[in-house]
């Protein structure tokens, strides 16, 4: 029986010269659905940044292969390995950077510099106005403030953000009002009061 652990070991491994590999996401998480792929954090000594894109069985692979000192200082990016599954750890390194990345996420983020905050709070109500018109560049902007409307919701909270899947069932279980206001914003013929509901979530407190 094919064993896409096993697979994934040695393409990292013997081909990357990986002394350090991670699962996270879905999988190492225990939620997969079908055909999630296989996230996985590879680390070597030194060379490039590459990523490694495959079929693996009847999911797809994709890897991000670092050299270590990608890792020597940590941001936000980082948390997407908090409770990853360690595969490979040659030389102790894996233990030590999921150490980092607890304690990371135990500081959470640097709060915004007050110039950071007032001009994002600027920027929704202008986007909001030239999507108003609704010509080509105003449907672009329209797509542009959703998908900024959820990071910007947790940075005006001082929370990280960690991508919309994680983010989306965070805001499901905490605050509901807040999930259900992306939700309309986010449907197929969503109106302009749509829109201008979420900016005001997303603007207030």
């Amino acid at each position: 029986m094919h064993d896409p652990l096993a697979e994934i070991r040695r393409v990292l491994v013997d081909r990357y010269g990986c002394h350090t590999v991670l699962l996270y996401g879905s999988r190492a998480h225990g939620t997969p659905t079908v055909g999630s792929d296989w996230d996985v954090l590879g680390v070597r000594e030194k060379g490039e940044t590459v990523r490694e894109v495959r079929e693996i069985g009847d999911a797809w692979l994709d890897a991000f292969i670092h050299p270590e000192a990608h890792f020597d200082t940590l941001d936000e990016g980082a948390l997407r390995f908090h409770g990853a599954k360690v595969l490979v750890d040659a030389r102790g390194y894996a233990s030590k950077l999921l150490v980092r990345v607890a304690e990371l996420e135990r500081r959470g983020p640097p709060p915004l510099r007050a110039d950071e905050e007032s001009t994002l709070r600027a920027w929704f109500p202008k986007m909001l106005e030239r999507i108003g018109r609704d010509d080509v560049e105003a449907r672009y902007r329209r797509a542009w403030l959703l998908v900024d409307a959820l990071e910007a919701w947790f940075h005006l909270r001082g929370k990280f953000y960690r991508g919309p899947k994680q983010s989306f069932a965070w805001l499901k279980e905490h605050e509901p009002a807040v999930h259900a206001a992306f939700e309309r914003a986010l449907a197929p013929g969503a109106t302009q009061d749509d829109l201008t509901a979420l900016v005001s979530c997303v603007l207030s407190g």
